[in-house]
């Protein structure tokens, strides 16, 4: 009893231990905890309680606290009356607002900056610029950006740093500012249909539904202002709050032009006065992400100021300080942004370069507010910032792999790393004190070894430490990548003050190994080469190899290029989906702003829907007779030239948009027949909703496409082979995985724990027979093992036997896996597995994060038609997410919308309350609310 008890002891301590361990342990960012003092550090892990405090005089606080997902019947007409009554108190833990808002008495920015530019430097640095200053890469020295990015809860306060306005290294001279387009404004063709005047029916009825839409806005706005009031986003399940767009009350900003539209006057003015305390000189945030900061935030201040008719100065205020921060980016020396801005002053006060790798929507989707802004502020720096990237992306547009269309990686940097050993003569002499009179070997393995050798191909591999003397300047191969790779990497990390030595110096060091094949070592650059197991030793040199060190370690000098595919690129996409959407639908968008007065967005757009409709359109394999169309990805594999064109017959709600983009680009640069293109893009979105048991279409989807787009009946046998496409193999795979050892002559083929172990047996033991033929499970192997051969009849001589058969009397049976499912029943048992609709291959991703994309378009089509089909069609998707995903405080992202209980995902993203109620209204609003040849949308 006396030894129990003390385990028990032990036991309790254990548990302790345990339980301590494990609470430490999910403390993150330690190193953050040391400068945040002891409050700070007290209020460690409460972040989950924070309730985000509500606007002084809110209309409402829910009854209760959201701990359940409760879909409502919005398929209705009649509204769904709002039940807030007013609390008798404000909730009692609310986080310290100083952190959050705007002070005038402590922040340095009381008044909104000017609207003029930074004065720059006398004496401008000539664009493009590839030698001093030294910039900094930020992929190196930063960490990779995030659009959506959701900062620890040790970070969920304003910085108390501040951006502060700064010369800039590559200022773009006053005399080659590009100016905006002057002139007298073209006369664009008419958008919007000529509609009659309605029926009192029919007006009663849309009215009823647009009613429905907004208490659909005011019930989650309610929940954002209950508990998310000047955060991001609100979590629409648990009542919390995020911030994953710099923490400026992403929800609100985004969303004015929509309460005004709505006609919401009172929110409206609560939410415009609030925006007076967004302090856009600080974040939570490192970095800013350019892209979703300007569509989000930028884009709806501008949205709400025009509008409200421009009544409300702080909006363009606003909007002009955050402008002024985000031009920063732009300070490079091609003045292509760096689409994560690193805003600190101490990062960036120092110069930079863009990144080799960026997204193509997050560098082309700027143009429209910047020029907005440019056209209300008289200011033009905005418009050229824009102008110079559609510059690149014109100069490229028939130079890529597929041309008329952009890959969604693009290489922005404006340097292509040259090879030094062909310019930089100290390098050379470097190269001679390793090798002497010999010239660098392309290729170094073991003898015998066949490493570093491509077997069938013309094409040799060279190790990455290894230069490539016989390649041009700024030209890389597949047989020179390496030495291309390496010098990039050496270069940018001596940007950074990497110290010299193995660990700066290695990337051009040189592989070493012996005839008995010793394994690789890196080198420094003064260390004895050695080659194929030679030991001799270099030639001696004069140079002073510290010098020689410092020389190769400073930055690779590049060659100015313009946007360009990223370095070692295999292969390239080429979609209207996520990643490039935006940069081909503000082509149309931003030459109706600038009002036909410049051509290149004309051309460009015509040039890209032309490869569109030959590349990218298929026709998807439904079971009813219905025309429709879906925009897939082009991935194309090979060098340049000869590279081979693969479709992915995929369906994705981003690309949804697309059917409104054809029929505003059919209006406005007379191209009749894409309206029809229009009109099938838009139904095979339609038919995407409809596909599915909630009728919300799944995030991204992979359809069968037909062979031909004009006649494609429903074929049952097609379906099932795109589910199962090779059977053969299928039905191979199982059978190779239980052969029998292919008869090995010795017992050395045999896996260790069958090695052969003798023990003396009598030849007439009835085991003997047995033992000429070993059966194993999972296949025979005659002949595998050694057996001695038995003695003459009647003797007693003895014969080894494996220890293995020793033990087992029996037989052990073959082991035979099941009956495989034939080509039908696999395919429908995938079917019923996965809940694929009849014409879907696969669902990559089963969610819906109440994207706007789909009605979108369908309120375009309405608009620019005036059928009453997409209306229809509006309306069922409407009430389909308002049953699934409506909660007591807001709408939520769902899990997968092929289950008949969706998991509701705790995410409300702005664009719910910004842009896709905003189309839901205007599909049952009056054709005059917002009129297309009046606004851009």
């Amino acid at each position: 009893m006396m030894r129990l008890r003390r385990y028990r002891v032990f036991l309790v301590l254990a548990i302790v231990t345990v339980a301590a361990f494990y609470r430490f342990t999910n403390i993150k960012q330690w190193e953050k905890a040391s400068a945040m003092g002891l409050g700070s550090l007290k209020g460690l892990g409460v972040q989950d309680e924070i309730k985000s405090k509500p606007p002084p005089d809110s209309l409402a606080a829910l009854d209760n606290k959201v701990d359940s997902f409760s879909p409502s019947g919005a398929g209705s007409l009649e509204p769904i009356p709002i039940s807030l009554p007013i609390p008798n108190e404000l909730p009692t833990t609310t986080p310290n607002w100083r952190a959050f808002t705007y002070d005038s008495e402590t922040e340095t920015l009381a008044t909104p900056l000017p609207l003029t530019t930074i004065n720059p430097p006398s004496e401008s640095i000539p664009l493009p610029v590839t030698s001093s200053p030294a910039l900094i890469a930020p992929e190196v020295i930063a960490e990779k950006g995030q659009g959506r990015l959701e900062p620890h809860p040790l970070g969920t306060t304003a910085s108390q740093i501040h951006w502060t306005p700064l010369p800039e290294h590559f200022p773009v001279p006053t005399e080659s500012i590009i100016q905006l387009p002057t002139g007298t404004p073209k006369s664009i063709p008419k958008i919007q249909f000529t509609f009659l005047k309605e029926s009192s029916a029919a007006k009663t009825e849309r009215e009823r539904k647009l009613v429905s839409v907004k208490e659909a806005f005011k019930h989650a706005w309610a929940g954002y202002k209950q508990f998310a009031w000047m955060q991001d986003e609100l979590s629409p399940v648990s009542g919390k709050f995020r911030n994953p767009f710099c923490g400026w009350a992403a929800t609100l900003v985004d969303s004015l032009d929509t309460m005004w539209i709505m006609g919401l006057e009172d929110e409206f003015e609560e939410a415009t006065a609030a925006v007076k305390n967004i302090d856009f000189t600080t974040s939570i945030r490192n970095d800013i992400p350019l892209f979703e900061t300007t569509i989000r935030y930028l884009g709806g201040l501008l949205g709400a100021y025009d509008v409200s008719g421009e009544k409300y100065r702080i909006l363009l205020d606003k909007a002009v300080e955050l402008a002024e921060v985000l031009m920063g980016a732009f300070d490079t020396p091609n003045r292509m942004p760096m689409t994560f801005y690193q805003w600190k002053p101490a990062f960036a006060s120092q110069p930079h370069r863009a990144q080799s790798r960026v997204v193509l929507a997050e560098l082309g989707s700027l143009s429209v507010e910047f020029t907005r802004l440019a056209q209300l502020t008289k200011e033009p720096k905005y418009y050229d910032a824009v102008a110079r990237i559609t510059n690149a992306l014109e100069q490229w547009q028939n130079n890529t792999q597929l041309p008329g269309m952009w890959p969604i990686s693009v290489d922005a940097s404006g340097c292509r790393k040259l090879d030094r050993s062909t310019f930089d003569p100290v390098y050379q002499e470097a190269q001679k004190s390793h090798y002497g009179s010999q010239s660098p070997p392309l290729k170094h393995s073991a003898p015998g070894s066949s490493k570093g050798a491509t077997t069938g191909s013309e094409h040799q591999t060279i190790p990455k430490s290894a230069p490539n003397p016989g390649s041009a300047p700024g030209v890389s191969s597949s047989d020179s990548s390496g030495a291309h790779n390496s010098l990039s990497r050496v270069g940018t990390e001596a940007a950074h003050g990497a110290p010299a030595g193995k660990n700066a110096g290695h990337e051009l060091g040189f592989g070493s190994s012996s005839e008995a094949g010793s394994a690789k070592e890196k080198r420094q650059l003064s260390d004895p080469p050695s080659f194929n197991g030679s030991n001799s030793q270099p030639k001696t040199t004069s140079v002073n190899s510290a010098a020689i060190e410092a020389k190769v370690l400073k930055e690779a000098e590049c060659e100015p290029q313009g946007l360009a595919s990223p370095p070692d690129m295999s292969s390239e996409q080429f979609t209207l989906g996520g990643q490039s959407d935006s940069v081909y639908e503000y082509l149309p968008k931003e030459y109706m702003l600038l009002g036909g007065l410049n051509e290149q967005y004309k051309t460009m757009y015509k040039q890209s829907v032309d490869v569109v409709r030959e590349q990218l359109l298929f026709r998807p394999l439904v079971r009813e007779d219905r025309k429709m169309l879906l925009s897939g990805t082009a991935s194309m594999t090979g060098p340049k030239g000869a590279a081979v064109l693969k479709l992915q017959p995929e369906g994705t709600h981003l690309t949804c948009f697309a059917g409104g983009m054809f029929a505003i680009g059919a209006k406005i640069f007379g191209l009749e027949s894409d309206m029809d293109i229009a009109a099938q893009l838009t139904e095979g979105c339609v038919w995407a909703y409809e596909s599915t048991g909630t009728g919300i279409m799944p995030e991204i989807f992979h359809a069968v496409p037909c062979k031909d787009k004009k006649h494609c009946p429903w074929n049952e046998t097609a379906w099932w082979d795109a589910l199962d496409p090779a059977p053969g193999f299928r039905e191979q795979t199982p059978k190779q995985q239980v052969q029998p050892l292919s008869n090995p002559t010795k017992a050395q083929s045999l896996p260790k724990p069958l090695e052969m172990k003798s023990k003396p047996v009598l030849e007439d033991n009835p085991l003997n027979d047995p033992l000429r033929k070993v059966k194993r499970q999972l296949g025979e192997a005659n002949s595998s093992l050694e057996v001695a051969s038995p003695a003459p009849q009647g003797s007693a001589t003895a014969v080894e036997l494996p220890v293995a058969a020793q033990t087992n009397s029996a037989v052990t049976p073959i082991y035979t896996p099941p009956p495989l499912p034939s080509h039908e029943e696999y395919a429908k048992g995938r079917i019923q597995s996965e809940r694929l609709p009849p014409g879907f291959s696969k669902i990559i991703s089963k969610k819906y994060i109440l994207r706007p994309e789909a009605i979108e378009s369908v309120f375009i089509m309405w608009r620019t038609t005036g059928d009453d089909h997409w209306r229809q069609k509006g309306w069922k998707m409407f009430t389909a997410i308002q049953d699934y995903t409506r909660t007591s405080i807001g709408n939520s992202a769902i899990d997968d919308v092929t289950s008949g209980m969706p998991v509701p995902l705790d995410s409300m993203e702005s664009f719910w309350l910004a842009e896709t109620l905003k189309y839901f209204y205007l599909l049952f609003s009056d054709p005059e609310l917002v009129n297309l040849d009046e606004y851009i949308l």
